[in-house]
Order: structure tokens, then sequence, then C-alpha cells
């Protein structure tokens, strides 16, 4: 599907439920200025501090942010399965939309599957994120996000999963 962004480029938007998984929605809103905000998802220090659920930690963070260019999140702390995650940013529209794609990794960041990950469920090859960024007031912003591809069946537990790294983001940004 094809929408137009602010500069008049092409943009690729994953916000569809597939087969096996409706649209994951989220928002939070955020007491921080909007550049502030995107700021947090562009910078691998950042992203190191505030990515994963509770108890959970990056230990390595790799962010080429750019259109095309290519991030890995390692996870650590989660003993029952999961790993990190790669994929490619599709979509950078600075203080406005982050899309990219997501594959489950191993912790050289390599690409695995989600049963090599142990993370159950019917799973796509790629899963999509999109993180919209909106300005409420100069000193108040608002973040969307919508994740494509996560099994029905697991979608309460991955809310909780980001609800958590929100409340985190939240904690950072208070710094």
């Amino acid at each position: 599907m094809q929408t137009t962004n602010v500069n008049s480029t092409p943009a690729v938007t994953h916000k569809d439920s597939t087969p096996q998984a409706d649209l994951l929605e989220m928002q939070r809103d955020f007491s921080v200025p909007v550049d502030r905000l995107f700021q947090a998802f562009a910078k691998a220090d950042a992203v190191k501090i505030w990515w994963w659920p509770q108890d959970l930690y990056a230990d390595r963070v790799e962010l080429d942010f750019r259109e095309g260019g290519r991030y890995f999140i390692n996870m650590k702390g989660f003993e029952k399965g999961g790993a990190g995650m790669t994929g490619q940013f599709e979509e950078i529209s600075e203080n406005a939309r982050i899309v990219m794609s997501d594959h489950f990794a191993d912790e050289n960041g390599n690409r695995i599957s989600a049963g090599q990950a142990k993370m159950p469920g019917r799973w796509p090859e790629t899963v999509y994120i999109t993180f919209e960024f909106e300005a409420i007031t100069k000193s108040s912003s608002r973040l969307s996000l919508y994740q494509q591809g996560v099994p029905n069946k697991l979608q309460a537990d991955c809310k909780k999963g980001w609800s958590q790294m929100f409340d985190k983001l939240e904690k950072y940004l208070r710094h």
C-alpha cells in the first residue's frame, strides 16, 4: 500500500492486519517536545537504555538510522525464549514517522525464525512496526505504535511489553 508523506515522496504503509494477526495499536502521551521523543528512537545510546520490557535489557544496539539502514537490538534477561531483533528502516520522516521491518535475531544479529527464537504462534516472515510522532503542544507529544504480524493470541502480552517499554522511555525522557 502506498501513501504520500509530507515531502511528497512515496512511503510504504504497514498498518494492516494479516491472516493470523490483527493490527496491534497503542498510543502514549509524553511530556516532552516531539523532537526530543523522536531522538530517543534515533540514537543507539538512548535506545539501549529504554528498549525491551521490564526486567529485560539491550546489551547491544546497532542503528544505521537512515532509510534503508539496518538495525540490531539484542535482548538479555529472558530465559524462556525470545531473542534480539533486526531489520531495516523502511521510512524515516523526522519528528513524524518511523517504519521498520522486524525479524527475530540471534545474539550476533543474524535473522532467525520465530521457532528458533522459541516464540509461540504463527508469525509472518517479516513483522512491521510503525511509530508515528505528533506534537500536542510545544512541550508534549503523542506516540502511536502500529505493529503488523503479532499473532492474536500473543497481542495482550505484546501490549504489556510495549507499555513497560514506554514506561522506561518516559523515565529516560525525564532525565
